[in-house]
């Protein structure tokens, strides 16, 4: 018989092809079945070392004919209940190690298995990920969470280094390890061929092939067993890097986060102790979209407070002389009145109209007005208390509360003012003066008859020749 009509044949009994462009470490060995959980489908070359069947011999074969039935009924309960994996005995498998772990994947129509010596039980990891996941839950900003998170995985792993590389570095890294913390540029297009949330890498590890039969394959882009693209080995060994932990901390932006541990000594890490460093991943990535989502509230809240506060500025105040508008005053007034009565406080009340105003928009126009009335205000304020207040009564009419001030100080205030406005030059008009009401409160009082007594006094002023202060009268 020809030796292509043995192949044929052989092929037809035995279908195996090689996966194209697939490739597992050799520290363990990958199964995959359909989704089913019939039939072999896909199984690396070095299966025999692992469960003493070739790879050719399992395909096709169901789970209790590869496994074990023991094993394959405890994996289907494992499946069914979300399990990350299992430990089971190694039995005939010659790598050293009484156990192996088996992990679990569902990958579409296919169940992936990759299956790593493990070497005894860690009963500490449980204590290890709460005691590290408490402190990355109470991390008060991103740096604090990213310091954490880069601490607990050198912890847990003993990589010689750590690096945490986020676009919210500026692209940059941020690196722990025996010398320190620093930054470290990563190339971008190192993060964009990384698919898996979590790779194990030996950068000097020899493929072992994969077989499958024929049919759809199954996707391998989240087994960690996998090899590297080339690119991220190539990068490694240019850092003198035998081993590294790359975890994904799930950016949904183009540019991802990644946590990288390299260290220059071939290096594994258990199964369990790589789901736990998972968690820890999952868990620092919602405290960070928590922290985000904060910061984002107390912008808002921030731009909101700016906003309403615009607003009562606008509100309360006169967009002309940027003083406090009539609504404004009058509620200071009446605030103020309220102190006086309540605390026996003095109180007093500064009414003060611009002389010749119509003249002077008549003659220069409103522009020149309107500049009389800024300035006169600005000349006001600033012979002022932070404690009085200014406001703009209308027109040309303006309002100053002086609390804490008696009549003789009132008066003697309003005659600096007065002075100070009479020196006052304002082109193109020269002099400009004001002529000034004071009333003080007295028991009893509302502000409009505070206000009344005020303009009987200005007016008064007014009568005696303008540029000048009159108080309340006695009986008023």
């Amino acid at each position: 018989m020809p030796d292509s009509l043995d192949k044929e044949l052989d092929a037809s009994i035995r279908p195996s092809v090689p996966a194209t462009s697939a490739a597992v470490q050799p520290h363990g060995c990958l199964i995959a079945y359909d989704s089913d959980w019939q039939g072999v489908c896909l199984a690396s070359a070095n299966l025999s070392r692992f469960f003493g069947l070739s790879p050719a011999e399992a395909l096709g074969r169901s789970p209790e004919e590869v496994l074990g039935t023991d094993v394959a009924t405890a994996l289907a309960k494992a499946l069914a209940m979300g399990l990350p994996g299992m430990t089971i005995p190694s039995g005939q498998a010659h790598v050293g190690s009484r156990y192996l772990y088996v992990s679990t994947y569902m990958a579409r129509r296919h169940v992936i298995l990759e299956v790593e010596p493990q070497e005894g039980k860690s009963h500490e990891l449980p204590g290890l990920g709460y005691a590290w996941g408490t402190r990355i839950t109470r991390a008060s900003s991103v740096n604090e969470l990213y310091d954490q998170l880069l601490r607990a995985l050198h912890a847990l792993t003993g990589f010689e280094s750590c690096i945490l590389h986020s676009h919210e570095y500026g692209g940059r890294s941020m690196r722990l390890g025996r010398e320190g913390t620093r930054l470290e540029p990563l190339p971008s297009d190192i993060g964009r061929c990384t698919n898996a949330p979590l790779m194990l890498i030996d950068s000097q590890a020899e493929p072992v092939e994969l077989l499958a039969a024929p049919g759809p394959l199954p996707d391998l882009s989240h087994c960690p067993l996998c090899l590297p693209p080339p690119l991220l080995r190539t990068w490694l060994t240019g850092r003198q890097a035998r081993a590294a932990l790359i975890l994904d901390l799930g950016e949904t932006t183009p540019d991802r986060s990644l946590a990288i541990c390299r260290d220059r000594q071939p290096r594994h890490l258990a199964p369990p102790l790589r789901h736990q460093l998972l968690q820890l991943i999952q868990t620092a990535a919602l405290r960070r979209e928590l922290l985000h989502q904060k910061r984002e509230t107390q912008h808002r809240y921030r731009l909101l407070h700016e906003r309403n506060t615009r607003l009562q500025w606008l509100a309360y105040t006169d967009p002309l002389t940027q003083v406090a508008n009539r609504h404004r005053i009058e509620k200071v007034l009446e605030a103020e009145l309220a102190t006086a009565s309540r605390n026996g406080r003095s109180l007093a009340l500064l009414l003060f109209d611009v002389d010749h105003f119509k003249p002077i928009n008549d003659s220069h126009g409103h522009e020149v007005g309107d500049s009389v009335l800024r300035r006169v205000a600005q000349e006001v304020q600033s012979q002022l208390r932070d404690s009085d207040h200014l406001g703009r009564w209308g027109g040309e009419e303006f309002v100053a509360v002086i609390p804490g001030c008696d009549l003789p100080q009132a008066q003697e205030l309003a005659w600096r003012l007065c002075h100070t406005l009479a020196q006052c030059r304002i082109d193109p008009v020269g002099g400009v003066t004001a002529s000034f009401g004071v009333a003080v409160h007295r028991s009893g009082d509302t502000s409009r008859k505070l206000v009344q007594r005020a303009d009987r006094a200005m007016y008064r002023a007014k009568r005696a020749g303008r540029a000048c202060v009159r108080t309340q009268e006695i009986d008023e």
